[in-house]
């Protein structure tokens, strides 16, 4: 038996839950669901029903006072949110947990409202850690989330410019990360960004803050990393003693300090460093995806995108000393508002620093970028990703579906 959001995936035995989204009604899918076997279904419309179905006030918060009565057997609870790396850093930390707990975790990148409680329902079977991976798309979405999951460690990878388009300010963005320790079980722990001035305020006493980033004043901080034989060599400083690590696959800045993040946590369980074992960990799939494809490399980082995360990236090609040609294939980051110009022009501006060759994919003609070539088809991506002995680097918004056609193009190839 499952909790199941989507009639089409019922099986024998499932429970259907029945989601009033912005596009569809699930109660309009109800009797469907009990036609393949549903053998209830949780709704708040009454309506005429073929089977027994649960009526409730509100679906949403019903699923979630379930799931939280069920996870809260867990002692430790560790929420994690930030603009960029939460389901990166949250498979690294079960990886490392996992070394001496046993450890629960949110599947894939679930980390809404609808998404963490299916999750906890379908999955948990008592684990005593528990990591949720939180996100943030309207105000307020923190704190409902805290309330219910009171995470008893919380962190705060990043405050960046995603969804901007809904909080006008990075400011605002950071009070609304900060709600995650609104209902925080107390006393607790916080882990945030010690770069980050946004997070620098005065914590309740009853928490402990514990600071990562790349300035030494931090708890742990990265020193250094480097690229050795298609791995990466990374060098930090935790808790006051130095450590070197050797990760597999190809690491950017940015998700070195989501694995620095996950070892403080580790590290202050006492959980033995096995650099074997760590070294087994391999990056979830569609984040910094290496590929050989017609005697060029191809990246295909497009699962998401922000101004952060392709600096992170530039960062990390300054580091690897290539000598192939180097293209830029960019989609649209989106959900930036009205600075989305402004920002798409940042990107762009440090791009030419870098690459040799720049696309921008804009299938319905939104930008104009001087000496930048416009892309509109998936036609035309091919035509690109067909650049003979190139170093070809894919990222946007998921959204563009730009990840996808690379995906299917590589496949076929």
């Amino acid at each position: 038996m499952k909790y199941e959001i989507d009639s089409r995936k019922i099986s024998e035995g499932d429970i259907f839950i029945a989601i009033k989204g912005e596009r569809n009604n699930g109660h309009d899918f109800v009797n469907e669901a009990f036609k393949k076997g549903a053998q209830k279904a949780i709704v708040e419309e009454p309506r005429d029903y073929i089977k027994e179905v649960i009526l409730v006030d509100n679906v949403i918060n019903y699923i979630n006072e379930k799931a939280s009565q069920i996870i809260k057997n867990s002692k430790i609870r560790i929420g994690i949110t930030g603009s960029n790396g939460k389901t990166t850093t949250k498979f690294f930390l079960f990886h490392l947990l996992s070394y001496g707990f046993n450890v629960f975790k949110t599947e894939k990148n679930y980390n809404t409202e609808i998404g963490i409680p299916i999750s906890i329902l379908n999955n948990y079977n008592n684990q005593p850690v528990s990591i949720l991976e939180m996100g943030l798309r309207k105000e307020n979405d923190l704190e409902y989330l805290s309330k219910y999951y009171s995470p008893n460690i919380s962190i705060i990878l990043n405050i960046g410019t995603s969804h901007i388009e809904f909080f006008k300010t990075r400011e605002n963005i950071a009070k609304e990360k900060l709600k995650i320790i609104s209902h925080s079980e107390k006393p607790g722990l916080i882990f945030i960004n010690g770069d980050e001035p946004l997070l620098d305020i005065n914590y309740p006493k009853d928490i402990k803050v514990y600071k990562f980033g790349e300035n030494k004043n931090n708890d742990g901080y990265l020193i250094d990393y480097e690229y050795l034989n298609g791995n990466t060599r990374v060098y930090y400083n935790i808790y006051g003693e130095s450590l070197m690590l050797t990760l597999s696959g190809i690491w950017n800045k940015g998700q070195l300090l989501d694995a620095l993040v996950s070892l403080m946590v580790s590290l202050y369980f006492e959980i033995p460093i096995d650099p074997f074992y760590i070294s087994s960990f391999k990056l979830p799939e569609k984040r910094f995806d290496f590929k050989r494809y017609n005697n060029s490399i191809v990246i295909n980082d497009a699962y998401n995108a922000s101004k952060e995360s392709f600096f992170a990236a530039f960062e990390t090609f300054k580091k690897m000393n290539i000598s192939e040609k180097k293209v830029l294939i960019m989609g649209e980051m989106l959900e930036l508002g009205d600075n989305s110009y402004n920002y798409h022009l940042e990107v762009l501006k440090k791009a030419k620093e870098l690459f040799d060759e720049i696309y921008f994919y804009d299938p319905e003609n939104k930008y104009n970028f001087d000496e930048i070539n416009i892309i509109k088809t998936k036609d035309d991506i091919i035509k690109v990703l067909n650049l003979p002995y190139s170093f070809i680097y894919v990222k946007g918004s998921n959204g563009t579906n730009l990840w996808k056609i690379v995906e299917d193009t590589i496949k076929g190839g």
